[in-house]
C-alpha cells in the first residue's frame, strides 16, 4: 500500500476528483482509494474533509481562472473586427478541447454554495471585466468617442460582457469529442454568438450615448464568418 508522504499528494488527489466528478464525489473514501491508502492516512495530513474540500476548490478555481485569462486577454483580440472575432473563437475552442473538464466544472457548479461556487463566480466576473474592457476599447475606436461613461452605462457594458462569457460557457458543451468537424462547427457557433454580443453591445451603447447606430451589415456590424447564422449552424 502506498504511503502518503506529503500533504500535497492528498490535495492533488482531491483536486483531481473534484475536477473529474464534482463535489459529491470528494469523500475521504474516494481520496484514499485514489492514493491507495487507508482513510486514516488521509487525516494525518488534513484537519477534516471541509478543509480538503476548500483546498481542492481553490486549486480548481485557480486552474479555471488561468484558462479564462488566457482566453480573454490575448493582445490580438479585438471585438469590433470580424477577423479577430474568428481568431478569438478558434483560440477559445482550442482551450475548450484541451480543458473540457474545467469548462464542465464552471457549467455545473457555478451556482454552488461554498468555496468552489464562489470562486467560479468570482472568476467569471473577472473574465467579464476583461471582456468589458475589450468591448469599450473597440467601441471607442469605432465611433471616436472620448467622453467618460457614467455608472449606468458601465453597468450595462458589464452586463453585455457577462452575456458573452455565458455564451462561451454554453458553447463549450458542444465540444464533444473534439473532432476536427465538431471543432469547426463549435468555432462557427461561438464566432456568431460573440458577433451577436458585439451587435447588441453597439446598439446599447449608441442608444445610451446618443451615437448614430449603424445598420446591420455595415462594416461595424458585418458577419465575422461571411455566412448567415442558419448556414453556420448547419455547416
Amino acid at each position: 500500500m502506498l504511503k502518503v508522504g506529503r500533504r500535497d499528494d492528498v490535495i492533488t488527489a482531491a483536486t483531481s476528483i473534484l475536477r473529474e466528478a464534482g463535489p459529491r464525489a470528494l469523500t475521504s473514501v474516494n481520496v484514499a482509494a485514489r492514493l491507495g491508502v487507508t482513510q486514516s492516512a488521509i487525516y494525518r495530513h488534513i484537519r477534516d474533509m471541509e478543509e480538503l474540500n476548500d483546498l481542492a476548490s481553490y486549486a480548481v478555481v485557480n486552474e479555471l481562472n488561468s484558462v479564462m485569462v488566457a482566453a480573454l486577454s490575448a493582445p490580438e483580440t479585438t471585438w469590433g473586427d470580424g477577423t479577430h472575432i474568428v481568431q478569438f473563437a478558434e483560440r477559445v475552442v482550442g482551450l475548450m478541447v484541451d480543458h473540457q473538464q474545467g469548462f464542465a466544472v464552471v457549467d455545473r457548479w457555478r451556482y454552488l454554495d461554498g468555496v468552489l461556487g464562489a470562486g467560479i463566480r468570482s472568476g467569471l466576473h473577472t473574465g467579464a471585466e476583461l471582456v468589458a474592457g475589450e468591448l469599450e476599447i473597440a467601441w471607442r475606436r469605432e465611433f471616436s468617442y472620448d467622453s467618460d461613461f457614467d455608472g449606468p452605462t458601465r453597468a450595462a457594458q458589464l452586463a453585455h460582457a457577462k452575456l458573452i462569457i455565458d455564451d462561451v460557457v454554453v458553447v463549450a458543451r458542444g465540444v464533444g469529442n473534439g473532432s476536427a468537424a465538431q471543432r469547426r462547427k463549435v468555432t462557427r457557433m461561438l464566432g456568431l454568438r460573440v458577433f451577436a454580443g458585439w451587435c447588441g453591445y453597439v446598439q446599447e451603447m449608441n442608444r445610451r450615448l446618443g451615437v448614430a447606430t449603424p445598420l446591420l451589415g455595415s462594416p461595424s456590424l458585418s458577419s465575422p464568418l461571411g455566412v448567415a447564422p442558419s448556414e453556420a449552424v448547419h455547416a
